[in-house]
């Protein structure tokens, strides 16, 4: 089964501010997870692109200048390695690739050229590797083997002739969410928006928004694509047909409040506060209050009782404590009164079980816990969408065990390897969780519940600990703790077991914190996922795709 691939661009608007490259990675994120792969298409940063050509007028020649390119090229060069950038940070696999990697070759004046080819292949290699491919758009590869300019609009006209390439959609990804009758931000009534809209209609009523050149593209090859903004999914589709005229879609400001401030809830913090026009961040309980006032956090949102959560009304509660209790039986309480709960606590939710999710349910409230397994690496999503077809799972579900044993692996003694982890914010002050298992097994338990429908007891799942862990050979392969869950004609299994795996292995090819997992299907398919499986931003990120699953319910 092939996996489904979309690409995004990112427009230079959409683009300004180094913040504006962390959004992007939530939009490529929310993305992946949904089980799809991601070309992204990059613009220049803001006025980037401005800037070098101001520069080669200082100090070039008058006129056009055959090398201009190579300069201009920079700014979409730089933007698609910070995206890259801020993917990795939140535990996305991303690979950059540039246009003459791909074989993106054009033709023509070489600062308005036409585009000619792509090696596709090389280019579904590289996704079926990377799972995300960022790429520069407006620049192609041109006669003698050198860069040449797309002219205005060309990272839209990149998105569009990649997309079409791969017959696969693109979005362009701009400042307002889809095309309105007329420029929304401009004075006067508000603006109608369309739904949809002809490629025709589409050229006298999105310009500048969309580049000439890149809808005549559209239009000649008949390449639908959509428009919208990150974090709004809500789009103007442009097609064949024109709709008719309807109102922009309303976001409600959804009120936040928080059990916990880690490591995770610190980065949970952050975000939330870089997205006000989606939520208001209206309570936070903690143990200590003078601890988080010290580093910052407003003491008007800080609280060391429940009550004062309740009192403060939320929309949305996120747990991301430790303990079972008492976040299980907040977590209840929040679902009994209709309150929207997103968890990162694994053991929590492993402990609530079926009986949880089928109260959350019963009370037409979410309760999503996708940050409860695999960090980054969505693997519960993978859970709910294929549930039914799964026949086994093989996993590695603690990124804490993966760095340790990695570096074991290259001649670390486990007091060393623990001690680096916790430095590097990996593993907790008290360890045993993560090494003795215990964290693998809630994840096992939780997997076993969303795929097989399965409500296993922890105490009934074998593990082995890396407790103390020092091997007696050098491995033959990468040391991993591989979660290995299957159903056959003789029942239902679980384990978490010790391997040295070969290196051919895809399990064994995560490196450090990162996870990798493997689905197997009843039909003899078989799908991977990889992604960070420990950190505060992999983590924050996954809690983070929640908040907004939930707050698209009231995009109207």
């Amino acid at each position: 089964m092939p996996v489904p691939v979309i690409v995004l661009n990112f427009g230079h608007s959409v683009l300004r501010s180094l913040d504006d490259y962390t959004r992007a990675a939530s939009e490529i994120y929310r993305h992946y997870r949904q089980g799809q792969n991601v070309v992204a298409v990059t613009s220049a940063q803001g006025d980037q692109t401005d800037i070098l050509e101001a520069e080669a007028r200082q100090i070039g020649p008058e006129g056009l200048a055959k090398n201009l390119p190579e300069l201009i090229q920079l700014g979409e060069r730089r933007s698609a390695a910070l995206l890259a950038l801020a993917l990795e940070r939140i535990g996305a696999p991303a690979f950059v690739r540039q246009a003459r990697d791909l074989g993106l070759t054009a033709e023509g004046n070489f600062t308005d050229a036409k585009l000619t080819g792509l090696n596709t292949a090389q280019l579904e290699e590289d996704l079926k590797n990377h799972d995300i491919v960022v790429m520069p758009g407006f620049v192609g590869i041109g006669k003698n083997d050198r860069a040449v300019l797309l002219g205005q609009g060309g990272a839209d006209l990149t998105a569009l002739f990649v997309a079409n390439q791969l017959g696969v959609e693109a979005v362009l990804l701009k400042d307002v969410n889809g095309i309105y009758e007329r420029d929304p931000k401009q004075a006067g009534p508000k603006p109608m928006r369309y739904a949809q809209i002809s490629w025709d209609d589409a050229a006298q009523k999105a310009a500048p928004l969309i580049a000439p050149k890149a809808l005549g593209f559209a239009r000649k090859h008949e390449v639908r694509f959509r428009v919208g903004m990150p974090g709004v999914p809500k789009y103007t589709s442009v097609g064949p047909k024109t709709g008719e005229l309807g109102e922009s879609p309303k976001i409600k400001k959804l009120r936040v409040a928080m059990l916990g401030c880690g490591v995770v809830g610190g980065g949970v913090f952050r975000q939330i506060q870089a997205n006000p026009e989606s939520f208001d961040l209206v309570k936070i309980m903690v143990r200590q209050k003078d601890k988080y006032i010290d580093q910052g956090y407003p003491p008007e949102i800080l609280t060391t009782e429940f009550s004062d959560v309740l009192a403060s009304q939320p929309d949305i509660f996120i747990d991301v404590s430790g303990p079972i209790e008492p976040a299980l039986g907040f977590t209840r309480d929040m679902i009994t009164r209709g309150v929207h709960v997103v968890s990162a606590n694994k053991q929590a939710i492993a402990a609530g079980g079926q009986e949880l999710i089928h109260f959350a349910k019963a009370t037409n409230t979410q309760l999503l816990f996708s940050s409860a397994a695999g960090g980054g690496m969505p693997v519960l999503e993978m859970c709910l969408r294929e549930k039914g077809r799964i026949s086994r799972v093989e996993a590695l579900l603690n990124g804490t065990t993966n760095y340790m044993l990695d570096e074991i692996g290259a001649g670390k003694t486990y007091a060393e390897a623990l001690k680096e982890a916790q430095e590097k914010g990996f593993a907790e002050a008290d360890p045993t969780s993560d090494v003795g298992g215990a964290d693998a097994a809630a994840k096992i338990r939780l997997i076993a519940l969303l795929a097989f429908e399965e409500n296993l007891n922890l105490a009934d799942i074998p593990r082995d600990t890396i407790e103390d862990f020092a091997p007696q050979t050098p491995p033959k392969g990468a040391m991993k703790r591989v979660a290995n869950l299957w159903e056959d004609r003789n029942g239902f299994f679980a384990t978490l077991e010790l391997k040295d795996l070969s290196l051919n292995n895809f399990l064994a090819q995560a490196e450090g914190e990162e996870a990798h997992a493997i689905f197997r299907f009843n039909d003899g398919d078989e799908y991977r996922i990889r992604g960070k499986g420990a950190g505060r931003w992999p983590t924050a990120e996954s809690v983070m795709a929640d908040l907004f699953d939930i707050s698209a319910l009231y995009i109207h």
